[in-house]
């Protein structure tokens, strides 16, 4: 059974939204996402980051990124952990969380999409067939996201996993994998012991 035919909203307005009060807070939020990204310093945007909501551990340094969707929640749905690193030119989309534990590494320009949505409030006609959706992303402890990575809505990659560049991951990435290409697949373990068993992450 084909989909109903799509219904443009004629009455939907930005202009409207902005003299809301929760419009005013977007705007906010916006600006807000501007000024970490001009900032010359990971310590300044990783300060201004802990008052805006997002969680960073010890150590934890965010470079100069593009921060989507803030107006979701803010920068509550984002969460570092001790020495978890985010290199320049990522785009971190914060419709749902984004969660990077202890000694994640995620390379320049990686993108991490926590959301699909192809246009449903403006009505735009594929929305009918790919309704909007939203997941969060996990990087589990010490694996390394390569550069311009793509990482879909709801992937959990897994404790020292690594994702090789470029590659696009729609599913989960086992610990201690090797996972590369369009869409990505496991390439080979990293590490295992006699008895064909992971072993236990390093990093300290």
């Amino acid at each position: 059974m084909n989909p109903e035919p799509y219904q443009p909203l004629s009455n939907y307005s930005w202009t409207a939204k902005w003299k809301t009060p929760q419009g005013r807070r977007w705007l906010w939020l916006l600006f807000l996402e501007r000024l970490l990204r001009s900032l010359p310093y990971p310590n300044w945007r990783g300060y201004l980051l802990k008052k805006a909501g997002a969680r960073l551990g010890s150590q934890a340094f965010v470079h100069d990124v593009v921060f989507q969707n803030v107006y979701a929640n803010g920068f509550a749905n984002l969460e570092l952990g001790n020495k978890a690193t985010i290199q320049t030119q990522c785009l971190i989309d914060l419709a749902d969380r984004v969660v990077l534990e202890d000694e994640v590494t995620v390379s320049a320009g990686v993108t991490l999409l926590t959301h699909e949505d192809c246009g449903h409030k403006l009505g735009k006609p594929l929305a009918a067939y790919f309704p909007a959706k939203k997941a969060p992303i996990l990087l589990k402890r010490g694996c390394w996201i390569g550069a311009r990575a793509v990482l879909a809505a709801g992937v959990t990659v897994g404790e020292c996993a690594v994702v090789g560049a470029a590659s696009l991951v729609l599913e989960d990435v086992p610990a201690w994998t090797v996972v590369a290409g369009v869409p990505a697949k496991p390439i080979r373990s990293i590490r295992e012991i006699s008895h064909g068993e992971a072993a236990e992450c390093p990093l300290k």
